[in-house]
């Protein structure tokens, strides 16, 4: 909310304006004139400075009170003098009428007004026709500053609640776009082993039964199954029941749990335990490490290790690398680079870390190929 950061920069203002007086009044000798002046200045720029690191994000009417007190004092010492000083009497009341709830605002003024006339009768002016015209219109300048104030702050919260409402309704259409465009790639996934379903259906019908259209039949359905599997996976809320879970076993048992003829260096620090559902956690580290063994010419290297506030898993792999324009596209649904994929693996992963508070990240690895960082918050345990 503004109003925390607005305070501070009301209570850096007033020091401000307070050294500025002091020097200025230095320079052009009034204190030799009015000595209580020097005091009275020295006493408010030491309790601004000290209301400065008091508890800044709390806004407290003591600091607009004892502004006004201020501004009473400094009219009081120089009633006869320096006039145009009431004008300071401004600055308390505004700040407080847009950081002070609307009905409570208006005691600023009416302050104001109250030490105003009092400074006047103490000072000894006459209650002449001038003077209660005086009086009256700066009572009248102080009222009116508060309604600006009030006014303003009504304009930037609607102005606030209006920005937020745009936020929400452009999230919300990114979500639509983005399920308009998964449901267009998953449409696309589906129409070819359909047809080659439908295709081999018509051969049956025909009484045709070679080995090759069985085989084909086989192979679309189970295409078709493992795709409609993965995408329900995707789209499976990420609410599903949490634990602690010792990341540093997992990733142990998804490298050894790999079967292939490439070489796996592996590095785990022990006792690293995240938060999450242990078998979302092994799906998405287990379509990492594969996705890498898969592009790794011969070496795919797996690493964990902890600092003390973050773990991080990093894959790295001695293939080809990614292109900078596949690298932006990687974790979305459907993407692929492989003539047999079906893109949603690393969308699957990247759904899973992010859903327990961890990032992603791809870049290129000093072995040539790709690195894959996934960072967790770290919990100890």
């Amino acid at each position: 909310m503004y109003s925390a950061s607005f305070f501070n920069y009301y209570r850096i203002g007033r020091l401000i304006i307070g050294l500025t007086l002091f020097l200025s009044f230095q320079v052009s000798g009034i204190p030799s004139r009015i000595p209580n002046l020097v005091y009275v200045l020295l006493i408010y720029n030491f309790i601004a400075l000290v209301r400065i690191f008091a508890k800044p994000m709390k806004i407290n009417y003591f600091d607009f009170f004892f502004d006004i007190a201020f501004v009473s004092a400094l009219v009081y010492l120089t009633v006869t003098t320096y006039s145009y000083l009431t004008l300071l009497y401004l600055f308390p009341i505004f700040f407080a009428s847009v950081l002070i709830a609307t009905r409570k605002i208006y005691v600023f003024p009416v302050t104001s007004a109250f030490l105003y006339a009092f400074v006047y009768y103490a000072g000894s002016v006459r209650l002449e026709a001038e003077t209660l015209f005086n009086l009256s219109l700066h009572s009248l300048s102080f009222f009116l500053i508060a309604l600006a104030g009030d006014t303003m702050k009504r304009r930037m919260e609607t102005q606030d609640k209006q920005i937020a409402r745009l936020e929400e309704e452009r999230i919300r259409m990114q979500g639509y776009e983005r399920l308009y465009r998964v449901s267009a790639d998953l449409a696309h996934e589906l129409r070819n082993p359909l047809a080659s379903v439908s295709a081999a259906a018509q051969f049956l019908k025909e009484g045709r039964t070679d080995p090759d259209i069985i085989d084909m039949l086989d192979a679309e359905t189970k295409r078709l199954s493992n795709l409609v599997n993965d995408f329900l996976f995707f789209s499976r809320p990420s609410d599903a029941p949490k634990e602690s879970v010792d990341l540093s076993e997992l990733v142990r048992i998804v490298v050894a749990r790999q079967e292939t003829e490439k070489h796996i260096i592996s590095a785990v620090d022990d006792g690293a335990v995240v938060e999450a559902n242990r078998t979302f956690l092994d799906v998405a580290l287990s379509n990492i490490v594969r996705n890498g063994l898969e592009a790794a010419r011969s070496l795919l290297k797996v690493t964990l290790h902890k600092s003390r506030r973050d773990l991080a898993v990093e894959v790295e792999d001695d293939g080809r690398g990614i292109d900078d324009d596949a690298r932006d596209k990687i974790f979305e649904p459907f993407f692929t680079t492989k003539s047999g994929g079906t893109g949603l693996g690393l969308a699957i992963s990247y759904r899973i870390i992010t859903s327990y508070g961890g990032t992603t990240m791809v870049d290129r690895s000093p072995l040539g190929g790709a690195r894959f960082t996934v960072t967790f918050p770290r919990k100890e345990g």
